[in-house]
């Protein structure tokens, strides 16, 4: 195969990905707090989908521009992998909190409605109220870097000859106090 070849099937590649996230996500109950479209959508489960909507289409473009010609070493680098991890590990954190609150509640008797009990309120009221129906600050933070980071992550990759972004320390620091305080503000609710 020619790189021109290569690129064509790579960017081909790129726009059936982003078109399959897209479909499966807003045509499905994915983006909810459990199976059923009444029911809020996930504030956790939404930031993973926006970072698995920008790397997949990125990191297939990247392997038919940069890494497939042999231009580049790295098939997928760290930030890449620490920002789908975060990602990751901040979805199953709140997962994990949501099935304790539940217990929790069965448990003790409670008469309070949990979040995930309830029905939507709509997109953005679902995603930056907390579990107490309160607008949450801490939501608002995670989404605001959530969408500034993706940002500059395709811009930077974008507008540097396609090659993978790479983010500093600071970036995952500051990125790790925003989502610590979304999963603690998550977990205070019981």
């Amino acid at each position: 195969m020619t790189n021109n070849t290569i690129q064509i099937v790579s960017i081909v590649l790129a726009i059936v990905v982003l078109l399959i996230i897209l479909i499966v996500g807003f045509g499905t109950t994915l983006l909810r707090e459990v199976n059923d479209k009444t029911k809020p959508y996930s504030f956790s489960r939404f930031q993973l989908f926006l970072w698995t909507l920008a790397i997949a289409p990125v990191f297939a473009i990247h392997w038919g521009f940069r890494y497939f010609p042999g231009t580049d070493k790295q098939m997928i680098n760290p930030t890449a992998l620490i920002l789908l991890g975060i990602s990751s590990a901040v979805t199953l954190t709140a997962s994990v909190v949501g099935s304790v609150q539940v217990a929790s509640k069965l448990r003790n008797k409670g008469t309070h409605t949990l979040k995930l009990e309830r029905k939507t309120e709509g997109w953005w009221i679902d995603i930056l109220t907390d579990d107490q129906g309160q607008f949450s600050v801490a939501r608002l933070q995670q989404l605001v870097f959530t969408l500034i980071y993706i940002v500059v992550y395709l811009s930077t990759f974008f507008g540097a000859e396609m090659k993978l972004p790479e983010f500093d320390n600071y970036a995952f620091v500051l990125m790790g106090i925003s989502t610590g305080s979304y999963v603690v503000g998550k977990s205070m609710y019981k």
